[in-house]
């Protein structure tokens, strides 16, 4: 960081151990019955002491509309499609300010998408838990020189499902596969931006993180290099998804799981990662409703 960095950094750090004062949630997100659910959740409430805490109250509230929040995840990493991803971000004229290998647990899983997972299968957490373990991710902050950076990365991204969106989105060009591999994740609007720096990261980190990116300039040292070199060096000899061989899946879904928790148990990362991808086209997704 830089020695401004560190100092915005430093008041942060002593700021965190206050009360976590309430967002002003209906500023963060355009959907009301979201701001609503979200106001009391002590996820948002961390996050946004952090930024008050880093910057002040109306700073906070400019860095969460100014900032997108891009998350590669283990399995576009292993799929060794990281760079296509970036540079197509780059095209689109976003500028990187801050950048931080991150890995998520079984609980920062459903952490992150505790409203998504809601129907999800038993087999649909197992496999997404096999992909937060396969290593890191690499989280990345950006801006937008025509703001709404949040919203714009988003749109950008594409949508789960590939037979419905762009060639050119995010997804499609990271190849991926089906529903479960999607490659990468970002935060919806400013709202999100806030809770899921509190998800993705602890105080000191996240303070650190948001000091260095509030006081990045665009012309300054690249911020990605040496947190890309080190997420890389994690995946030796993975292959892409579109690659790994699908093995016989067995017709009785109690035999099927078993083979599936065995499968993702692999103790090397491109043996486990062969069985993520094999294992992510077949089951069922949803406990109700269309399974995939």
């Amino acid at each position: 960081m830089t020695a401004r960095a560190e100092e915005i950094s430093a008041v942060g750090e002593t700021a965190a151990w206050g009360d976590m004062p309430g967002p002003p949630a209906a500023q963060l997100t355009g959907e009301p019955a979201k701001a609503l659910r979200h106001r009391e959740d002590p996820l948002v409430r961390e996050g946004w002491a952090t930024l008050v805490g880093v910057l002040g109250e109306g700073e906070a509230l400019r860095f969460a509309c100014e900032t997108g929040l891009l998350w590669l995840r283990p399995d576009v990493a292993a799929s060794g499609a990281v760079q296509d991803v970036l540079e197509r971000i780059a095209a689109d004229g976003f500028v990187p300010v801050g950048a931080f290998v991150v890995r998520l647990d079984r609980g920062g899983v459903r952490t992150l998408w505790w409203w998504q997972l809601k129907r999800a299968t038993a087999e649909r957490l197992l496999l997404l838990e096999a992909v937060a373990a396969l290593g890191p991710g690499l989280l990345v902050l950006y801006r937008h020189p025509e703001g709404d950076p949040a919203g714009r990365l988003t749109r950008l991204k594409g949508g789960n499902d590939p037979a419905g969106r762009p060639a050119d989105s995010l997804r499609s060009v990271a190849g991926s596969p089906n529903r479960l591999l999607t490659m990468v994740h970002t935060s919806d609007d400013p709202l999100d931006v806030v809770r899921e720096l509190a998800v993705f990261l602890p105080w000191r980190e996240r303070a650190e993180l948001v000091a260095s990116a509030w006081a990045c300039s665009p012309a300054g040292a690249p911020v990605l290099e040496a947190p890309l070199a080190v997420m890389r060096a994690a995946y030796p000899g993975c292959l892409p998804a579109s690659a790994q061989a699908v093995g016989r899946i067995p017709e009785w879904r109690g035999e099927a799981f078993a083979a599936l928790v065995r499968d993702v148990a692999a103790q090397h990362v491109p043996q486990r990662w062969a069985g993520v991808s094999s294992w992510s086209r077949p089951v069922p997704l949803l406990n109700d409703g269309p399974v995939r």
